[in-house]
């Protein structure tokens, strides 16, 4: 796995959204929405609420708005001359980036465990409430998340023979990008921007325990098949959908959070935008406590995506990705080269 970097810049006078020393030079815009919500400024959240009011330089900006409650992003782009009001309507409301996803859920999977060559299964129904899972994160967090901004398309397709695990030097079981790419030809670059593989750790007495719950490889522009790659080990215990339940209610993030490590860690950093601070074991996404978020993190998710987790070191005043970075380049499209940001 690969890790992060980049830095933005401090913000150029054209664009900051706080008028620093000189406010004098500043223009005020007036900021109405529908509902209310958080207005973000050629991308950077400004921590203003609207209805409220901007000081920006004269000149061209992109003046979006997050409503807190539809979970919607509003955007107008504005050459600013004078004072003036911007009245957001659902008009406002940009068609989403199209982000590919490919669930697979493998029936079984073998390796060597402590007891020898064995293997773990899940039935279809199984198969069928693990994909129901993911399809409830993808509603409930990644697109409401991104403010809207972004909509899943999702592929599944199953894998019904037996997928090798590899154990690594430490000791834990994973399904390698390579294992699943040489199964799936398909998975070529520029054809999904996110590979999610679903596979039961334990049955019986074969058991593939590892000290991981979801795995994703950080680098996805670094990989040969150039896709984000999450894998989730899943403990289904006596019964699936009870710990799938289980799961909904105390730690609902899984996906989001594996999914986050594929963009949060270099993606969007490559692109220009600052995200927090990497977390002492090197992650950006494991770094929730030193902003002061608690488990289960999904406040720390939804500041991350929103790009409104707050600097406390300085400038920026906020960290993450926004809402504007969301309608831009997806991975895919930055691993055939097809679009300009």
């Amino acid at each position: 796995m690969t890790l992060l970097l980049v830095i933005l810049g401090a913000c150029k006078k054209s664009t900051a959204p706080d008028g620093g020393s000189h406010q004098n030079d500043k223009i005020q815009l007036a900021v109405t929405a529908p509902e209310t919500g958080y207005i973000y400024l050629d991308g950077a959240y400004t921590g203003v609420q609207a209805p409220g009011n901007i000081a920006v330089t004269a000149g061209k900006h992109i003046v979006g708005v997050a409503l807190r409650n539809s979970w919607q992003y509003l955007r107008k782009e504005s050459n600013v001359t004078a004072a003036a009001t911007l009245n957001f309507t659902t008009a406002d409301q940009p068609a989403p980036k199209v982000w590919k996803a490919l669930w697979i859920g493998l029936y079984e999977t073998k390796g060597i465990s402590a007891t020898g060559d064995c293997s773990t299964h899940f039935s279809q129904a199984e198969l069928n409430m693990g994909y129901d899972f993911f399809q409830w994160s993808i509603q409930q967090h990644f697109e409401k998340y991104a403010y809207n901004t972004i909509h899943w398309d999702v592929t599944r397709k199953d894998i019904t023979q037996a997928v090798p695990l590899t154990r690594g030097a430490n000791g834990n079981f994973t399904v390698e990008p390579s294992t699943i790419a040489a199964l799936m030809p398909e998975i070529q670059p520029g054809a999904y921007d996110c590979v999610f593989v679903f596979w039961r750790e334990s049955e019986g007495a074969c058991s593939f325990k590892s000290n991981y719950f979801g795995l994703a490889w950080t680098n996805p522009l670094k990989e040969n098949i150039k896709t984000g790659y999450v894998t989730v080990k899943f403990d289904a215990g006596a019964s699936l959908a009870d710990r799938i339940n289980y799961y909904k209610t105390t730690d609902p993030g899984v996906w989001l959070h594996e999914w986050l490590h594929t963009v949060g860690e270099n993606f969007y950093q490559d692109k220009g935008l600052q995200l927090p601070a990497k977390a002492g074991d090197g992650l950006v996404v494991h770094a929730a406590e030193m902003y002061n978020y608690v488990f289960p993190w999904m406040d720390w998710y939804r500041d991350f995506m929103a790009g409104s987790v707050v600097n406390a070191s300085g400038s920026p005043r906020y960290l993450g990705i926004g809402p504007e970075a969301f309608l831009g380049c997806s991975v895919r499209e930055k691993a055939t080269n097809t679009c300009k940001d």
